[in-house]
C-alpha cells in the first residue's frame, strides 16, 4: 500500500508499506482518503513522544472508506463513509469498566506501535471504533472529527453552559477545536489568546468574542475587564509550559476551573498558591470517548460547528515530506496540514 513511513527521527518519507489485514473477527478495513498530521506525529519526528516510536507507520486522524469487513461485524459494510476513533482500552480495569477506557493504563492507540496508522492507505480498526460520517460530511471533515473530540471531551468534562464565560489559552488546532466546540454550546463569551496575530484572526473569524495576543496586551487584564472583575468560569489550557499556568490561574474565577488539555512534561510547576487560595479546581483532560465522536459529528451535521478555513494546507501522499517540513517548521502560517490520498 502506498504510505508515509517515519523510518527514524528526523526521517519521514513516503514508499510501499505492508498492507494491514484483518485479523479478529470484529475488525474494519478502511481505505483512508485524508488523514490530519497531529502535533504528536511531530512530536514523534523529533523523537521526543512516548509511545509514538519510529520507525511506524503513523497517524491517527482521517476519513475513508470501508473496504472489508470481519465475518462477526453488522454495523458496516464495504462502501460506508467513515472515520474511527483511533484508541481501544484493555475492558478489563477499573478505568475501562466505567467508561473511561481514554484513560486506560494499557490502552491501544493507532499510529503507534504495531497497529499502522492513517499515513497508510488502509488501516484495520475494532468495529467499535467506527464512527459513520453519513453522506454530509466530506472525507476532510472527518479526518478533522478527531482533533475537535479533543475540544469536545473538554467541553462536555465540565458542562459549559449559557451563562459561562470561557478563556481558552493557545489558539492551535486543539485550541480553535475547543473554540468551535464551546460556541456550538452557544456560551455567554469566548476569549482566545495566543501569541499568533494569524492564529487569532482565525479564532476570531470562527466566533470568538475576543482575541487577545498577550505578547502584546496583559491577558489578566483584559480578562478581568471583560468579566467585570470575575474571571473565566473555564480556563482551557490548549498550550502550557508554567509561565502559561500560572497566568491561567490568575485569568481565572474564584472557584472556577483549569482544564489541562496541552501535553505538558512532568516536572513543570503548577500555580498551587492561586489554585488553593482560589480554590481553583484542575482537571486533566486526555483525548476523547466515543461520545465525544458522535457529539462532533452530530454538531457538523446540524451547522452548529463549521470547518471552513481549519485546513490551510493539502498534500498528496507521495509529498509527505513536504508535509511533515510544513507542520513542523511552519514556513507559512498553519492551523491543519491534510494528507490526501
Amino acid at each position: 500500500m502506498r504510505a508515509g513511513f517515519m523510518e527514524k527521527p528526523g526521517k519521514i518519507y513516503y514508499t510501499q508499506s505492508r498492507e494491514p489485514m484483518i485479523e479478529r473477527d470484529t475488525d474494519v478495513k478502511i481505505q483512508v482518503k485524508a488523514a490530519g498530521i497531529c502535533g504528536s506525529e511531530v512530536h514523534a519526528f523529533h523523537g521526543k513522544h512516548p509511545f509514538r516510536i519510529p520507525p511506524v507507520v503513523s497517524g491517527h486522524e482521517f476519513a475513508g472508506v470501508v473496504v472489508e469487513t470481519g465475518k462477526a461485524v453488522t454495523k458496516y459494510k464495504p462502501g460506508d463513509r467513515v472515520t474511527a476513533e483511533p484508541q481501544y482500552g484493555c475492558g478489563k480495569c477499573k478505568a475501562c469498566l466505567s467508561g473511561r477506557y481514554n484513560i486506560c493504563g494499557a490502552k491501544e492507540v493507532l499510529g503507534a506501535g504495531e497497529w499502522s496508522g492513517s499515513f497508510g492507505e488502509f488501516v484495520v480498526v475494532p468495529e467499535k471504533t467506527v464512527v459513520p460520517l453519513g453522506e454530509e460530511l466530506s472525507f476532510e471533515q472527518g479526518a478533522l472529527i478527531e482533533p475537535l473530540a479533543v475540544g469536545m471531551h473538554a467541553v462536555r468534562q465540565h458542562q459549559v453552559g449559557l451563562e459561562d464565560t470561557v478563556l481558552i489559552i493557545g489558539a492551535g488546532t486543539i485550541g480553535l477545536g475547543v473554540l468551535l466546540c464551546a460556541k456550538a454550546c452557544n456560551l455567554k463569551c469566548v476569549i482566545t489568546a495566543d501569541v499568533s496575530d494569524y492564529n487569532l484572526q482565525k479564532a476570531k473569524e470562527i466566533g470568538s468574542d475576543y482575541a487577545i495576543n498577550s505578547q502584546k496586551e496583559n491577558l489578566e487584564e483584559r480578562v478581568r475587564e471583560i468579566t467585570g472583575g470575575n474571571g473565566a468560569d473555564v480556563t482551557f489550557l490548549a498550550f502550557g509550559n508554567a509561565a502559561v499556568a500560572e497566568t491561567a490561574a490568575r485569568c481565572t474565577k474564584r472557584g472556577g476551573v483549569i482544564s489541562e488539555i496541552a501535553v505538558m512534561p512532568n516536572g513543570v510547576g503548577a500555580p498551587y498558591g492561586w489554585i488553593q487560595n482560589k480554590e481553583i479546581t484542575l482537571a486533566g483532560s486526555n483525548m476523547y470517548v466515543y461520545e465525544d465522536f458522535e457529539t462532533v459529528v452530530d454538531a457538523i451535521r446540524r451547522r452548529l460547528i463549521s470547518t471552513e478555513g481549519f485546513v490551510t494546507q493539502r498534500y498528496p501522499i507521495e509529498e509527505i515530506d513536504k508535509a511533515m517540513e510544513m507542520a513542523d517548521k511552519r514556513p507559512e502560517p498553519v492551523i491543519k496540514v491534510m494528507l490526501e490520498f
